[in-house]
């Protein structure tokens, strides 16, 4: 059997003539009867306050449980599209001067609904979109109750239920600004967790553990299974925000290029491999800090230890010479790089004072 609120949006919906194309007519003839329905006493104008003045201006209604302002309802007639931004920015402004937690946008068919103490931008606070024509007769008056029933606004589960929902759509939206962005640092020089897998997998394949150098320079060649990201994907280049914790430094500089020396504060060391330029960085700072170097004990991802005086948990360690300290070498040539740069900030310096050269494979 349908509710009364389900009649009223069945009535709405289906009779044409009640939706006359002014605002006093919306008022009348579907947000009052609506807020009826939802437990609100629509005679007390003490609960359902209309023109309820704001600063110099008003809003249309302000539902109030006691004392509390609960609820400011802004009223546009049917025809009136929402979409305007003045119409959500003075609400949005009157509700966060008042310390409102609920907002509402509506046509009499359409209501948007915000949060305005939350953060971010008006499109960022709304949180949910009651559509009577669109929406089944069911779910539209499920909506309503849960988000502006009295009974759910004075309790605050009303509140807590919006702030559930804005919450991961926002974190809907970061993570898909993120994916590209993640794809395509992925394709230009592949990170340590996937080169792990990777390595393992050849492992159980062939007894026979491959160097992680080895297995990002596959990676990076023509045939290989990240090149088949379509193409346009792979030139197009990634705009990374400011702060974005991708902008810190380039990847995937060093992929498929041998190293040919490093160089620090104007000295030249030659090597042959980008384990060397690590061993030969830690080895430097522990000559010339040989009380502080074992800060880099400090040094620590997420789910693997890059120095150790224990190497039993390590996949390939090697013993800094001159310490009883093991570096873990598992890794790229940038992640190499990158860790040695690590070791000299861990020291005091600076990480662009270690140059690098390389040439092409």
């Amino acid at each position: 059997m349908a509710s009364p609120l389900e009649e009223l949006l069945t009535t709405l919906r289906r009779d044409k003539t009640l939706h006359l194309d002014v605002e006093e007519a919306t008022r009348q003839g579907i947000v009052l009867p609506i807020l009826a329905r939802l437990g609100w006493d629509r005679d007390n104008v003490r609960e359902v306050v209309p023109e309820f003045p704001v600063g110099t201006g008003k809003v249309d209604y302000c539902l109030k449980i006691g004392q509390k302002k609960a609820v400011f309802i802004e009223v546009k007639r049917v025809s009136e599209p929402l979409e305007n931004p003045d119409h959500q920015e003075q609400l949005l402004e009157y509700a966060f001067r008042d310390g409102v937690e609920i907002a509402a946008l509506t046509n009499g068919l359409v209501w948007w609904l915000y949060l305005p103490l939350t953060k971010g931008s008006w499109e960022q606070r709304k949180f949910f979109t009651i559509d009577i024509q669109q929406q089944e007769i069911q779910a539209a008056a499920r909506h309503f109750t849960d988000f502006l029933g009295r009974q759910e606004v004075a309790t605050g589960r009303a509140h807590e239920r919006a702030q559930s929902i804005l919450a991961s759509k926002e974190k809907e939206r970061v993570v898909r600004e993120t994916i590209p962005l993640g794809w395509d640092r992925l394709c230009e020089g592949p990170d340590e967790g996937l080169l792990e897998l990777f390595s393992a997998k050849v492992e159980s394949l062939c007894g026979h553990r491959p160097d992680v150098e080895l297995l990002a320079e596959y990676l990076a060649k023509p045939g290989s299974a990240l090149d088949t990201v379509p193409l346009k994907r792979r030139k197009q280049a990634t705009q990374v925000p400011a702060g974005h914790p991708q902008a810190k430094r380039p990847r995937g500089k060093y992929t498929n290029t041998r190293p040919l020396a490093f160089s620090f504060r104007q000295q030249r060391f030659p090597v042959a491999t980008f384990r060397e330029i690590l061993l030969g960085v830690a080895k430097l700072m522990h000559d010339m800090h040989p009380n502080e170097f074992e800060r880099v004990l400090n040094l620590r991802g997420t789910k693997r230890i890059y120095f150790s005086r224990d190497n039993r948990s390590m996949t390939l360690p090697v013993q800094v010479p001159g310490t009883d300290i093991y570096a873990e070498t598992h890794m790229d040539s940038n992640r190499l790089v990158e860790l040695s740069g690590d070791v000299l900030e861990t020291l005091g310096y600076r990480r662009d004072e270690l140059i690098v050269e390389a040439e092409d494979r």
